[in-house]
C-alpha cells in the first residue's frame, strides 16, 4: 500500500511536469501552473519520492527527517497558498498528495521480522 502511494504520487507529478514543459498552453493548465517555479517544485518532490521508493526500509534516521520536513513543508504550503488562492486545483491536489505519500513513507515504523530457528528440519517460529 505505502509503495503505490508512492508510484501514484510520483506518477501524477511526472505527467504535470512534462506536460507543463511540453505543452505549455494546454487547456489543463487553466487549473495547473506551468511557471518554473512550480516546475522546480514538482522535481524536488519527485526527486524524495524516488528517494523514497530506491531505499528500502528501514531507512536512515536522516533521511526519514529530510523527508518528513520536506513533506511537512509543502503540505503545509499547498493548503495555505490553495485557501488564499494563490495556488492552482491539480497543482494543490498533486502537492498534497505528493506530501502525504512522503509522510507516510517518512512515518514508517522498523520492520520487525519474526525469528525462526532450525532445528533438524523443523523450522520453529
Amino acid at each position: 500500500m505505502g509503495k503505490l502511494l508512492l508510484f501514484l504520487s510520483l506518477g501524477i507529478l511526472v505527467f504535470l511536469s512534462v506536460s507543463a514543459a511540453l505543452f505549455p498552453q494546454n487547456l489543463m493548465f487553466l487549473f495547473a501552473s506551468a511557471s518554473s517555479t512550480y516546475q522546480h517544485i514538482r522535481e524536488l518532490l519527485a526527486f524524495v519520492l524516488i528517494l523514497q521508493l530506491v531505499t528500502r526500509p528501514p531507512r536512515h534516521a536522516w533521511i526519514r527527517v529530510l523527508s518528513g520536513t520536506i513533506a511537512l513543508a509543502a503540505g503545509i504550503w499547498a493548503i495555505d497558498a490553495t485557501y488564499i488562492g494563490q495556488m492552482l486545483l491539480l497543482d494543490s491536489l498533486a502537492f498534497l498528495g505528493a506530501s502525504i505519500a512522503i509522510g507516510v513513507a517518512a512515518l514508517e515504523r522498523r520492520i520487525i521480522t519474526p525469528t525462526t530457528w532450525l532445528v533438524g528440519n523443523k523450522v520453529l517460529a
